[in-house]
């Protein structure tokens, strides 16, 4: 007995009955947090064929394009639209060389597993992933009959089928986010569609649209060693898929790209001064897709460019500074629409990857720089980020890339930096 008075005793009481309570509840939402961290998210698969929609949204192989899709895990207005990777083709011989997991949908398993700390795994949206089936970096629409190659290229067609469905039978409404972009040859064809989902009526006018691109930042770059073929070169590939797939009123929209020469429209470095949608760019200066196109090698975990090693890093070095130049002059003429998000790593189309959540530039990761654009997007008052690294040049010499690297390779006094592990 402490002598104290009545109303003090219950005070305390309820003071540690309301301790008790909120730690109690701290709890229960940290477990709810790791339980999302750590819990599989699978998305289910969905072919065109099987929800009614347009009988040409077709493969190369004919069959049916297709989907994968979770919706959020509580009520949302809020969806992501991801095009998936896979390069393309612009002939019969490089069609025909392509794996089944490119240009079939018959291959893919009924469900499709998120990496954890992927953007995928973010289950306060509606995920619809959409894997490349038509070599054509989705901006082709015309049938093997009609092609001079033979080739059945539908990608653009796809997207239109994809988006229709989205607004007719998920519910896309006015008034919601969209997220729309996608992976490597993915991020391209929602380069070139962006501009015109709204005027050609794919999604409601009233929607709020944010474009996603990871990795469609093509640069002009002069031949490595002088190659000429054009599998080395991605501005001759870009040009002759206009010839091929005869889809220059689909690159310049309805005149929404009035470059001078239609290939511009599809190249990165051209189409993406002139977009008018609002967009997150997100671009690695040694970008190893670019590099190892242009250089026909690339670097891994227990493979290092061929000897002389010294020639693939100093064009490797060259590239990276092209990029970034192109990038700062991007980030000082652009509208206050256009976020930036560009690492020195040696990597490619990371955003399905742990790499979204973990990899950073000055403390800024992927998810974070999507994270601003979105709330850029609803406020005035915030920016988008410009999120340039340029405390750096070396080859994947970010104090925090994630490129899991051979460390035995490199050129004299430029080793191959140690992965982080941060």
């Amino acid at each position: 007995f402490t002598g104290e008075p009545a109303t003090s005793s219950l005070r305390r009481r309820c003071v540690w009955a309301a301790c008790a309570a909120l730690v109690l509840v701290c709890c229960v939402v940290a477990a709810l947090a790791w339980l999302r961290a750590t819990s599989a998210i699978v998305l289910e698969k969905v072919t065109l064929a099987e929800v009614g929609e347009d009988p040409l949204a077709t493969c190369n192989d004919g069959s049916p394009g297709f989907f994968y899709w979770a919706p959020a895990s509580t009520p949302s207005h809020s969806w992501l639209v991801l095009l998936g990777w896979g390069g393309w083709c612009w002939d019969a011989p490089t069609c025909e060389q392509r794996w089944p997991e490119m240009t079939s949908s018959t291959v893919y398993a009924d469900r499709m597993t998120a990496k954890v700390g992927g953007i995928l795994a973010n289950s306060s949206f509606h995920r619809m992933y959409v894997p490349q089936c038509s070599s054509d970096a989705w901006m082709g629409d015309i049938g093997g009959n009609e092609s001079t190659a033979g080739v059945n290229w539908r990608g653009a067609r796809i997207v239109r089928a994809i988006l229709r469905h989205l607004v007719a039978r998920r519910g896309l409404a006015d008034g919601d986010t969209l997220v729309f972009g996608g992976l490597s040859a993915g991020s391209r064809g929602a380069m070139v569609h962006l501009d015109t989902l709204k005027s050609e009526g794919l999604v409601p006018k009233g929607v709020r649209l944010l474009g996603y691109l990871d990795s469609p930042y093509y640069v002009e770059m002069p031949a490595f060693e002088n190659h000429s073929d054009i599998k080395y070169s991605t501005v001759l590939q870009t040009k002759q898929t206009v010839v091929s797939m005869r889809n220059e009123a689909i690159l310049r929209g309805n005149g929404v790209c009035d470059l001078p020469e239609a290939w511009h429209c599809a190249f990165g470095e051209f189409r993406l001064q002139v977009l008018r949608t609002p967009f997150l760019l997100v671009a690695s200066q040694y970008d190893g897709y670019g590099l190892l196109t242009a250089e026909g090698a690339d670097i891994g975990p227990a493979r290092c460019f061929p000897d002389p090693q010294c020639s693939y890093y100093a064009y490797a070095h060259r590239f990276a500074m092209v990029t970034r130049h192109a990038l700062l002059n991007l980030s000082r003429s652009a509208r206050p629409s256009v976020g930036i998000y560009s690492t020195t790593c040696y990597n490619h189309a990371q955003s399905l990857e742990p790499t979204f959540t973990r990899e950073t530039v000055g403390g800024v990761s992927r998810a974070d720089a999507l994270d601003r654009a979105l709330r850029a997007l609803d406020s005035d008052d915030i920016a988008m980020p410009r999120v340039i690294d340029t405390s750096c040049s070396g080859f994947n010499c970010g104090p925090h890339c994630m490129a899991d690297l051979d460390p035995s390779c490199g050129c004299r006094d430029e080793p191959v930096r140690k992965t982080s592990t941060s």
